[in-house]
């Protein structure tokens, strides 16, 4: 059976499911290039046109988006697909399909906690009238089938969200908050009192020994970090957000039987130079570009762009972490708030070397760590000498391992600075169209493709 399934609220996205394997998933705003919006464009319904398809699975989470999944509704009508069935599954479902969702990655663990903003609407017998509220925590166990055993309202996201909304453009940024609270105590505030809120739930629903942690507040890594410490066994998942939900969607419908080991499964781009012929366009190898890193900061672009909230290898900007100014040029292109670190990609076989981690691996970037070794990198550290960290390995990506590892051969120093590529305000790149704006409109330089060995100059 060929499954596309699409989730139309904000953060939405898109799944193509074959006999029961993820071929490709991407968010809907890396094709329209407005953050967070899920309406349709041309470019997608050129590749849709295209697939062999059974159903089409549409999701979202109130009437508000209604606007988006009528667009979608229209443009699959005038498709006018052959013997292709409509199936349509409102807002009560969306906690389960973070639950599906996360449960892809096989990870044997049994509870699943579900936390986010608002999620599914449910009657509570317990306010008064049956007051309509809104599924903010959930709690799954998951033998064989998966049973929903608990549901809650306490606004934890939700404060968290507030609180964003008050300082930032979106009230999705949370990422920013929560590294302003290294720094200020009006975040620092918003921050404790969402741990304190995540440890009494957990305490309160006794959720012991192993945790699937999923939905919006599993980005938040610094609370992450500190489930380490309460869970033998934990999962944080890196398609947490709604930008997970199609999966989830078509997960629930084939009863379960999607597995899934990784996170670069966007739709594969052609790399195709000819819109860059105007640059300078060499042969090159990982060495090469090892040894640009060590002054200048290079874009990696390859086909199959990793989905989530980070680049992770193959939508990344890096640089060398020991370059003095390393985060002013890095800033100079991203033009982040001075207040957010960038993060660190480690090859897996070194990490212990380096930071004090109590896991084997960190390949999502779920988790900030400690660093051992003190007054060596210059930048990709917080003001607690602690970072987000990727453990890269050659099976979860072989050219970004090679690239390290090339790094690592000439600085004895296996880590790069990493930040996802994509300018302030703006989605990860997806397509080379984007890489391209990207490239003309600000002060990069460089740009490596390491499937075809090819690096991209500017001409100025």
């Amino acid at each position: 059976m060929n499954i596309l399934a699409i989730h139309t609220s904000h953060d939405g996205c898109m799944t193509y499911v074959k006999n029961n394997k993820i071929i490709f998933h991407t968010q809907l705003d890396r094709y329209n290039r407005f953050k967070h919006n899920t309406f349709p464009v041309k470019s997608l319904f050129e590749i849709i046109k295209n697939l062999e398809i059974n159903k089409i699975i549409i999701t979202h989470l109130s009437s508000r988006t209604s606007n988006s999944t009528q667009l979608w509704i229209e443009m699959f009508n005038k498709l006018k697909l052959k013997n292709v069935e409509l199936i349509y599954f409102k807002d009560r479902y969306h906690h389960m399909f973070h639950a599906y969702c996360t449960m892809t990655w096989d990870t044997k663990i049994k509870n699943i906690l579900v936390c986010d903003g608002n999620g599914s609407p449910y009657t509570s017998s317990i306010s008064p009238s049956y007051k309509l509220l809104y599924e903010q925590e959930s709690l799954y166990f998951f033998n064989k089938n998966l049973k929903h055993l608990k549901t809650e309202s306490n606004n934890i996201g939700v404060r968290y969200e507030n609180f964003t909304n008050e300082h930032f453009e979106h009230a999705l940024e949370c990422g920013k908050t929560m590294a302003w609270s290294l720094y200020d105590e009006r975040p620092a505030k918003i921050q404790n009192d969402f741990e304190n809120s995540m440890d009494k739930l957990i305490h309160q629903w006794d959720i012991k020994g192993s945790l699937n942690f999923t939905g919006g507040c599993a980005q938040n890594v610094l609370y992450n970090s500190k489930l380490l410490n309460k869970f033998k066994n934990l999962f944080c998942d890196p398609f947490n957000g709604d930008f997970g939900i199609s999966i989830g969607a078509a997960n629930y419908f084939l009863n379960g039987k999607i597995k899934n080991d990784q996170i670069y499964l966007g739709i594969p781009q052609d790399l195709n130079l000819d819109i860059f012929l105007k640059h300078k366009i060499f042969n090159t190898s990982p060495d090469e570009v090892a040894k640009i890193l060590m002054k200048e900061p290079v874009a990696i672009f390859q086909s199959r762009s990793e989905q989530g909230q980070r680049g992770l290898g193959n939508r990344s900007l890096l640089m060398s972490p020991i370059h003095e100014k390393a985060h002013e040029k890095i800033n100079a292109i991203k033009k982040r708030e001075w207040f957010r670190p960038f993060a660190c990609s480690v090859l897996k076989e070194y990490v212990e070397d380096w930071f004090d981690i109590p896991i084997e691996e960190s390949p999502h970037m779920m988790y900030i760590f400690k660093i051992k070794k003190n007054n060596i990198l210059k930048t990709g550290l917080s003001k607690n000498n602690d970072s987000r960290i990727q453990t890269v390995s050659k099976k979860d990506n072989l050219h970004y391992y090679n690239l390290i590892k090339a790094f690592n051969k000439l600085t004895k120093i296996p880590i790069v600075i990493n930040t996802s590529l994509n300018l302030p305000g703006e989605v990860l790149v997806e397509t080379m169209q984007d890489l391209k704006e990207l490239f003309d409109k600000s002060k990069l330089e460089y740009i490596y493709l390491p499937e075809i060995n090819k690096l991209i100059k500017k001409s100025v």
